[in-house]
């Protein structure tokens, strides 16, 4: 005689036993995609304002950059020399003021000619090297965006952005450039400008909803959906 299907002392079959394993892991993977939501595998080619305007204006930036340092370059001996007399000129003068203040010194003494010597040499070496590693870095990036689909390289890029647009009129300011080399200040202020649209151009609505979305999820969020 068969048994009945209501019947609970009833021994599940091995298949009515699968296909509740299998329904139940429906359930799960169906709330686990609610919550965690995968990313999107196919998520199309980079918007025009990150595959072009974005790499245009980056390349204008690159070009003013390269041409920067090709000047600090065959010009570092002379820059460091000119930057060491600035400062010994700034000090001799703070000097004077501040004796002058007090009333006890009427003729200061002058500064050691050597004075600064180490400072002098070593800032400008060290933006020729920060002003190249800054390009490497800015272009490796901006490509890892579009390539790998990646907003945190994009977030990263813009940090690199912001410290070379404090970097460059700190630079010409402190070499002088407005002085010595006039045509430096025209080429530094066109790769500020390219470089902050090449970092405007990444921040585009277009290019966010292109970028992968966040994997965090509010606990608000999660209470609506039946999460906690």
């Amino acid at each position: 005689m068969t048994v009945p299907d209501d019947d609970p002392d009833r021994i599940p079959t091995q298949a009515e036993l699968d296909a509740m394993d299998l329904a139940e892991m429906t359930r799960s993977s169906g709330e686990s995609d609610i919550r965690y939501p995968l990313p999107d595998d196919e998520p199309g080619a980079a918007p025009a304002a990150l595959a072009r305007d974005a790499w245009v204006c980056w390349w204008i930036s690159a070009a003013a950059g390269i041409a920067s340092a090709v000047y600090l370059l065959l010009n570092i001996g002379s820059l460091s020399d000119a930057l060491q007399g600035r400062l010994r000129a700034d000090m001799e003068q703070a000097i004077a003021e501040a004796a002058s203040r007090v009333d006890k010194v009427s003729n200061p003494p002058k500064m050691p000619p050597d004075e600064f010597h180490g400072l002098a040499h070593f800032l400008p070496p060290v933006m020729l090297v920060a002003l190249v590693f800054l390009l490497v870095v800015q272009f490796l990036l901006l490509r890892a965006v579009s390539v790998h689909h990646s907003r945190n390289s994009r977030n990263i890029f813009l940090a690199t952005v912001l410290i070379t647009l404090v970097c460059i009129p700190t630079g010409m300011d402190l070499l002088d450039f407005a002085n010595a080399a006039p045509t430096m200040v025209i080429i530094g202020w066109i790769q500020f400008g390219a470089l902050l649209l090449a970092g405007l151009c990444t921040l585009r609505p277009v290019v966010n909803r292109w970028l992968p979305t966040g994997r965090s999820l509010l606990p608000s969020k999660m209470v609506r959906q039946g999460g906690v």
